[in-house]
């Protein structure tokens, strides 16, 4: 990447600004309002987050798999 020359410390001052407003602005356009935390969130149960790493240690085995060329 190149980097842009004869940019000041006030024009990147004033960039980091509108970014923010933008990032902020597209934040609250696309992602849901914030809520409260739930303190009484009901745990998980054990063989659903066994089988959820069950599920990701075979897809990243059969990634790794085809990566090598194994299939």
């Amino acid at each position: 990447m190149i980097a842009p020359l004869g940019r000041t410390d006030s024009e990147r001052a004033k960039r980091r600004r509108r970014l923010h407003g933008a990032h902020r602005l597209v934040a609250s356009v696309l992602l849901a309002h914030a809520s409260e935390p739930t303190e009484n969130a009901p745990p998980v149960a054990a063989w659903r987050a066994w089988l959820f790493a069950g599920w990701v240690l075979l897809v990243t085995g059969v990634y790794s798999a085809a990566m090598l060329g194994w299939l």
